[in-house]
């Protein structure tokens, strides 16, 4: 059953790593928020290069009307995915945890 789902996932598909985002990036400054999410500047550790952590809350039950649904989030990182332009960010990684997805974009 198992082998079977996961041949349907597109090549293209992001991994949404379940590690913790502070492993790798040293999280920074608020740069802006918005209802359903923040953004703050972020530096990876490993290179010194820095990013954008959008830090997206995700949505806890179907019934609630708070946080963005999976589904939404997975949609936006597969367009982002897909577009390369130099006027629209480039998406450098995703995490998770029990309630944000963390996308580190181009600063």
């Amino acid at each position: 059953m198992f082998e079977r789902c996961a041949s349907m996932r597109s090549p293209g598909m992001a991994v949404f790593k379940q590690q913790k985002v502070e492993d790798v990036y040293e999280i920074g400054e608020e740069l802006g928020s918005g209802q359903f999410a923040i953004v703050k500047k972020c530096r990876e550790k490993s290179t010194g290069v820095e990013y954008a952590a959008k830090f997206i809350k995700k949505r806890q039950s179907r019934a609630s009307r708070r946080g963005v649904r999976r589904e939404e989030i997975e949609r936006e990182v597969n367009i982002l995915q897909q577009i390369l332009h130099a006027n629209i960010i480039k998406l450098h990684d995703v995490y998770e945890n029990r309630t944000d997805v963390v996308l580190i974009l181009e600063l």
